[in-house]
């Protein structure tokens, strides 16, 4: 579940949808997603929130926590997932 004080998205700028693989997490329950190609809108900052997808269809949102060079480490919020089954490392109130 979020619990920062989240800004309101800039949608024109800030739409921001990335993909994901929900099965590899790491030890914080956090999901790295390459930044690396793009440009317009401009890559995210540490606590942007933005859209996780995967190629199954199935998403969430998430908060950067970081971003290192070409990678963002997004936190999922998976009190928002949707498409299918929870990813078997999801762990709810993370």
């Amino acid at each position: 579940m979020l619990t920062k004080d989240v800004r309101a998205i800039d949608y024109p700028a800030r739409e921001v949808v990335l993909r994901a693989d929900f099965d590899l997490l790491d030890d914080d329950s956090c999901t790295w997603v390459s930044v690396r190609f793009m440009k317009d809108p401009s890559p995210p900052d540490a606590g942007d929130v933005v859209y996780l997808m995967d190629g199954q269809g199935r998403g969430c949102v998430g908060v950067v926590e970081r971003v290192e060079g070409h990678y963002a480490c997004v936190r999922p919020d998976w009190s928002t997932f949707t498409g299918g089954p929870m990813p078997s490392g999801a762990r709810l109130g993370s």
